[in-house]
């Protein structure tokens, strides 16, 4: 169930495209929306300046998310380094999501994803979902969600596809099988993890398994999600070859950084 979604925002046009996707996501499971501004000038070697009238600002954006859905809202000021502030509040108020924009909480400051994005996702406590400039994403009919046989991998999946049809009920899964260097082994326990996923599933959501051979994942997802057209792109450390516990290695950051829809990051579990 999710219960709270987490948002920090610069009041850009990237934060707030995140914030609509994330009322559409609070209304559907009944939701509350924390929303939090962080003033990082004081911390930054570059010359920038406090948003005037942010504490309005903020204000004003909660009480219109109140009175237009419905959806019970609070507002945070902060002052700090971006990303740890985001991990910080995450650990205290035990969001079952947080959502952000694309560029992260320090808008065009940043490369690609962004450090803060980075960061966020790398050590915040909960699920992170990236939303991309230029688009409104609210219905993520079509999830591409790649899977590698791996130690543990299915109680993982589980809890992800779990969480994705939280946020979107009526969505349907492209699996995307890897394997690098065991084609036969890897198909079948691929095809048995699907098969056990869907006897999960209590609704009627549908799902097709392709596969991907190729040495380099990330551009073998990447060029899956181009032909497909996913609206949302799932994530874990089971996508990186180290596979370590909480690892975003360099397949996770270079889908994370091209794909041009959501990307649904999932490094922490609640068993871990």
């Amino acid at each position: 169930m999710i219960t709270n979604i987490l948002i920090p925002t610069d009041y850009s046009e990237a934060s707030f495209n995140a914030l609509e996707t994330a009322i559409v996501i609070a209304k559907r499971n009944n939701a509350a929306i924390q929303i939090v501004h962080i003033d990082d000038t004081a911390y930054t070697a570059e010359e920038t300046y406090p948003i005037k009238n942010a504490t309005q600002i903020g204000h004003a954006i909660a009480d219109n998310i109140k009175q237009r859905h419905g959806i019970e809202t609070t507002v945070f000021f902060k002052e700090g380094f971006i990303g740890p502030t985001i991990a910080k509040l995450a650990l205290e108020m035990k969001p079952d999501l947080v959502v952000m924009g694309a560029y992260g909480a320090s808008g065009h400051r940043d490369y690609f994803i962004g450090s803060n994005s980075y960061y966020t996702i790398k050590h915040a406590c909960c699920p992170v979902l990236i939303v991309p400039e230029g688009k409104r994403w609210q219905d993520f009919n079509k999830v591409l969600f790649p899977i590698r046989p791996t130690l543990g991998g299915f109680k993982k999946y589980q809890y992800i596809s779990d969480l994705v049809i939280k946020i979107y009920p009526d969505c349907n899964f492209e699996l995307l099988g890897i394997s690098i260097d065991r084609k036969d082994q890897d198909v079948k326990q691929v095809s048995e993890i699907a098969d056990e996923m869907k006897s999960t599933w209590k609704n009627a959501v549908q799902y097709a398994v392709s596969y991907s051979f190729g040495k380099n994942i990330a551009e073998e997802v990447l060029d899956k999600a181009d032909k497909t057209a996913p609206d949302m792109l799932v994530i874990s450390s089971t996508v990186d070859v180290a596979n370590k516990q909480f690892f975003i290695g360099p397949f996770s950051q270079r889908i994370i950084n091209h794909a041009r829809m959501p990307v649904l990051c999932v490094f922490r579990t609640p068993d871990n």
